[in-house]
């Protein structure tokens, strides 16, 4: 088939971000998180480093979602809604808006470099993993009370910390000056559709409880039909007017915060990967963004597609048939030189291969539960 006519000039105006989850690390205090480290252990690290002051990225009001890094975890408030902690997970870092791939890369991989360093004043480091290989769950303590439930009731962000303290894993956000709200809207029914066969290429979550679960990603078994795979961010006033009907699970669409954030689309599902391979990762999420024939939308994820796929990742005759759809429309949306940086998921597909299988062929030599630490 031909390429459609309009995919190489939309191509050229997409833009791109990154938003990646970090776990840490000690030597002698092993994985680091909620049950043996402070948020004070974590923002020590985030205040080491600047603020930019970017205008197109949101910014918290409880000195915890500042600059291009904060930490991550479960907010705690008193009766009346004052902040009192942060249980902590890992520590996140977000790209400004750049204008394509290679600028995404570079700039998450420059945050990276200076969160690791930063990190590394204190001994600890970073870790790529898609889940919690120690815990066997969170529990909060003390129990949310009254405020608390409501705020969350009324912010599905906060949705399951069952889930999302347990678990880390990357945004890959696009925009597109010729997307309205209609367009956004749509990409993200579309990429909610086909998130089960786009995340087997990044299945990265083979250990939990300190034990290998069945398959490759406990994360993505965790998450399933508990979070949203995408999030679309409309004008403020249009939100209830693209919120579906009766809905069930979490709303995929979102009022923007800033005017920077309207427009933009969040894939979320993906497990996360080693920095450079999140080239292929934001290709295809705009090639499947760009596509003009997958017929599929979604409002809700499929959860039993999802956690088929993290069970058997491309052992499984059905999920290799429904990646190599999706690698194939991404492929034929995205202009030549982009369509390249697909190469890598075919190979993986090829090869029946995963992110996962490193850590599970590192486990079965060496016992360990994490990838290996940095060298020096």
């Amino acid at each position: 088939m031909n390429r459609p006519a309009r995919a190489s000039a939309d191509a050229e105006e997409t833009r791109f971000g990154l938003e990646i989850e970090y776990a840490l690390a000690h030597p002698a205090r092993g994985f680091m998180d909620f049950a043996n480290s402070s948020f004070s252990d974590f923002g020590r690290i985030v205040e080491r480093l600047p603020d930019d002051h970017d205008p197109d990225l949101t910014r918290g009001d409880l000195a915890i979602k500042w600059t291009r890094w904060y930490v991550e975890g479960d907010e705690r408030f008193d009766d009346d809604g004052r902040f009192l902690d942060c249980a902590p997970k890992g520590i996140e870092t977000r790209t400004p808006i750049q204008p394509d791939i290679d600028a995404a890369l570079a700039a998450a991989g420059d945050q990276t470099d200076r969160l690791a360093a930063a990190a590394a004043r204190d001994g600890a480091y970073l870790v790529t993993i898609g889940y919690n290989p120690i815990r066997d769950g969170y529990h909060p303590t003390p129990p949310f009370n009254r405020w608390e439930l409501a705020m969350r009731a009324a912010h599905p962000e906060y949705a399951a910390p069952e889930v999302y303290m347990l678990s880390y894993g990357p945004d890959v956000n696009l925009s597109n000056p010729g997307w309205d709200d209609a367009a956004i809207v749509d990409i993200a029914r579309k990429l909610t559709y086909y998130s089960a066969a786009m995340v087997a290429f990044s299945l990265n979550a083979p250990f939990a409880g300190g034990r290998r679960v069945e398959g490759y990603s406990a994360r993505i078994v965790a998450r399933a039909g508990r979070r949203p795979a995408a999030r679309a961010f409309v004008a403020p006033g249009e939100v209830a007017a693209y919120r579906p009907d009766g809905g069930g699970g979490v709303p995929f669409v979102t009022a923007a915060r800033i005017p920077a954030e309207r427009g933009r689309i969040e894939f979320k599902a993906f497990d996360p990967v080693p920095l450079p391979d999140y080239g292929a990762l934001l290709a295809l999420v705009a090639g499947v963004a760009l596509d003009t024939r997958l017929a599929g939308r979604a409002d809700t994820v499929d959860a039993r597609a999802q956690r088929r796929v993290a069970r058997a990742g491309f052992t499984d005759a059905g999920v290799r048939d429904a990646s190599a759809e999706v690698l194939w429309a991404a492929r034929e949306a995205l202009p030549a030189s982009w369509a390249k940086r697909l190469d890598p998921l075919e190979e993986a597909l090829a090869a029946r291969r995963t992110p996962a299988d490193a850590l599970i062929e590192r486990h079965a030599a060496t016992g360990e539960l994490l990838p290996a630490p940095p060298a020096g």
